[in-house]
């Protein structure tokens, strides 16, 4: 059974954070507004003043142009629809965290039968206890099998003590530029142990299971994506290494190389025919390698995906395995 906040308390701490968020911002705009009254009365230009999402900047247009303020004379008030809205997300999420406080100290075997949460009024803190106990179904430890309803509520019940602490961040320290109210809760389980996982950590386990589980998926599909891109390899390859293997072969020829030697020439060098062959003859063997290779792998992908996986995984990896340029 889930544990939910008895409407008392959820209306005290909406109406305390609402209350406390527009004294604050009621305190503000009548501080900027005595501000407007000693520039008007000393001569002292207005500076501009961001007014954010709280804070409304009313303009009265004057006759004349002031050097004060230049047409306009600003006064602030309170954007109370704004302020109604920031509090009751406020108020939302310390419900939330009661909530889940209470619940961290459960299991779905166990329901709550009392809620004695007090308010104490003289500081705004809530505190109390919460009564619980296994649902009366089925045999209890220790108790016979003919054991009653309030036997069994009496051998399996617990208390969860609860109790408020208020934070507060203001100005520019807080996250509205006015006012927040963070709240924390102490709680400890007192009676029957809690047996299992609560439902909190339950609800925290399948959360990190699902984000988990995202994770790989989205994984495998970028991995997926990856390798039908390197399966169209080798047809590019193909092409790509037999316009190489031409290429080599066209500088080796009478002409290719009555061209090189030419070229050295011109810069005073000297042209070794020799090296200059066997060099193009090894990027020729080992271009006409990898292009056997490729031709293989367009018919039998099972060796591809070996090199997938062994990480080779990429045109520059594959081209570094057969030392192709």
């Amino acid at each position: 059974m889930t544990f939910t906040v008895p409407n008392h308390i959820s209306h005290h701490l909406v109406e305390t954070v609402t209350s406390a968020l527009i004294a604050e911002v009621q305190a503000t705009c009548k501080q900027k507004n005595i501000q407007v009254d000693h520039h008007k009365a000393e001569g002292i230009r207005w500076p501009y003043f961001s007014t954010g999402r709280y804070i409304i900047e009313s303009q009265k247009r004057l006759e004349e142009r002031s050097t004060v303020f230049g047409w306009d004379e600003p006064r602030y008030y309170p954007h109370y629809a704004n302020i109604v809205d920031e509090a009751h997300a406020q108020a939302l999420s310390t419900i939330s965290l009661l909530e889940q406080r209470v619940g961290q100290h459960m299991t779905d075997q166990e329901y709550i039968y009392k809620t004695d949460l007090k308010i104490n009024y003289s500081n705004q803190l809530i505190e109390g206890r919460v009564y619980g106990c296994t649902y009366e179904y089925g045999n209890v430890a220790g108790l016979p099998a003919g054991a009653t309803v309030q036997e069994k509520k009496e051998a399996t019940k617990f208390e969860i003590y609860v109790r408020m602490i208020w934070n507060y961040r203001y100005g520019e320290n807080s996250a509205n530029g006015h006012l927040t109210q963070y709240t924390q809760f102490r709680s400890e389980r007192h009676g029957t142990e809690m047996i299992g996982k609560s439902k909190v950590q339950r609800a925290t386990d399948e959360e990190k299971a699902k984000k988990a589980a995202e994770k790989q998926a989205a994984a495998d599909a970028k991995q997926q994506a990856k390798w039908e891109r390197f399966a169209k390899l080798p047809v590019q390859l193909e092409k790509w290494l037999t316009k190489e293997i031409h290429a080599e072969a066209a500088l080796i020829t009478d002409e290719g190389l009555a061209k090189a030697k030419a070229q050295c020439d011109a810069m005073d060098c000297t042209f070794h025919k020799d090296w200059y062959i066997k060099r193009s003859q090894e990027r020729i063997e080992k271009n006409n390698a990898m292009r056997n290779d490729c031709r293989m792998w367009q018919n039998n992908t099972t060796a591809l995906k070996k090199l997938f996986a062994e990480g080779i995984d990429t045109r520059q990896k594959l081209k570094d395995l057969y030392g192709v340029w």
